[in-house]
């Protein structure tokens, strides 16, 4: 049996506490990422659930406005668009309809193509 200095024993003591306290380190550093991961996480989340509440209301706004009603209102008003006059629309060959040509007085109407969705006052 060999007789160990005191020297070593404390150089062990103090290498053990040294890993000891490392790895405590690390548990403490990884468990706070952790934590600031799930508080981001739940961020997040709520974040997600209020951009897709937007979408919802957004997408019932659109068909609000797409709505036939509305788009009829806003023709009517804003477009200065009306229902053809009686005789206006002609039937041509194999059922195609022929709007807006020379009618019986022999006078062309200008024709302006209707918007694919309605213009915003804003966006003018």
């Amino acid at each position: 049996m060999s007789a160990r200095s005191p020297a070593a024993a404390v150089a062990r003591a103090a290498l053990l506490a040294g890993a000891l306290a490392g790895v405590g380190v690390f548990h403490v550093w990884s468990h706070t990422r952790l934590t600031s991961a799930g508080y981001r996480l739940g961020e997040l989340q709520k974040a997600q659930e209020r951009l897709r509440a937007e979408v919802r209301a957004l997408e019932v706004e659109v068909a609000t406005l797409r709505a036939p009603g509305r788009l009829q209102a806003f023709a009517r008003a804003r477009l200065g668009m009306a229902p053809p006059a009686a005789g206006a629309v002609v039937a041509g060959r194999a059922g195609m309809v022929a709007a807006g040509r020379a009618g019986g007085s022999g006078v062309e109407e200008s024709r302006r193509p209707a918007p694919v969705e309605p213009v915003l006052a804003a966006a003018r």
